[in-house]
């Protein structure tokens, strides 16, 4: 179902020619929006040139993580088309920026729970990248960086936009003396929300999609911290079998996420977050 947007007023292109066409025919500034192959939106833009064609380049030939390619690379694999439609074109760039606010504004954002959007900012960000600002953005919201410590704050910074603990389960590099192995400790031990965000932080710097068998590196990288998940975390995911192993490299294991650890995750932090973060591909078929 369409939002915020008429559906018989809409004229939809998808083939690529179609679209330089009438690009080779506007004026220099427009607005555009993609939408899935049953009329719903999901990325409204303003553009110059060839932008409007980008974001399936980039979905095809970058590893980048976000909620628009996720969709955009999700289509592929079924088939289907990414529809394009211009919704207008201007001559003055501050009128399409102001339309591309009012659009992301009318239809709704996903990541705000008010519509389909995969858009991560209220738009008129100019002729900046719009993939990279959005990840950028993206990246202070989930931590902040008010550090004394720098690596240690950065970590702590981190992970609590993640889970509210009093420990923080990743660790600087350098703080590891000694190459310890995880290793399961306990017959039995219980799944818990600091587990799933410890996977979760992981997967998002290592650019991991969750799904039942994926692999998550023990080591990630934020803002130029070499980060590990400790110890006690990881035996005590091995023992809650949230995880198995791959490689068993002390300190770089690979972490396999088994099916009920990706269901617990799901279920804690919310599929919306993990698909707003880029690592839980969304639904497609509609209900």
């Amino acid at each position: 179902m369409t939002i915020g947007i008429e559906k018989e007023n809409l004229e939809f292109l998808t083939a690529i020619g179609a679209v330089r066409e009438a690009l080779r025919l506007s004026k220099p500034f427009y607005v555009y929006v993609l939408h899935r192959p049953d009329g719903e939106p999901f990325y409204v833009g303003k553009g110059v040139a060839d932008r409007i064609l980008q974001h399936e380049s980039e979905a095809r030939n970058t590893r980048r993580l976000t909620h628009k390619l996720n969709v955009i690379r999700a289509l592929h694999r079924k088939g289907d088309l990414v529809h394009y439609r211009f919704d207008g074109f201007f001559d003055d760039e501050l009128e399409a920026l102001a339309r591309e606010r009012h659009l992301i504004q009318k239809i709704g954002r996903h990541d705000l729970k008010l519509g389909p959007l995969t858009n991560q900012t209220d738009g008129g960000e100019g002729t900046s990248n719009p993939s990279e600002e959005s990840r950028q953005k993206r990246r202070e919201s989930l931590w902040g960086d008010d550090a004394q410590d720098p690596e240690r704050q950065i970590a702590n910074s981190y992970f609590r936009k993640l889970a509210s603990v009093q420990s923080v389960t990743l660790k600087p590099a350098n703080t590891f003396r000694r190459a310890a192995a995880l290793r399961r400790n306990r017959a039995s031990f219980p799944k818990s929300p600091r587990q799933a965000a410890t996977l979760v932080a992981s997967a998002i710097e290592n650019r991991v999609m969750l799904c039942a068998g994926a692999l998550i590196p023990r080591r990630l990288a934020v803002d130029g911290a070499e980060l590990i998940i400790e110890n006690g975390v990881g035996c005590d995911m091995l023992s809650s079998e949230m995880i198995e192993l791959t490689d068993g490299t002390p300190t770089r294991e690979i972490l396999r996420l088994t099916p009920s650890g990706f269901n617990y995750i799901v279920q804690e932090l919310g599929a919306d977050f993990l698909i707003d973060a880029g690592i839980l591909l969304p639904e497609l078929e509609k209900r």
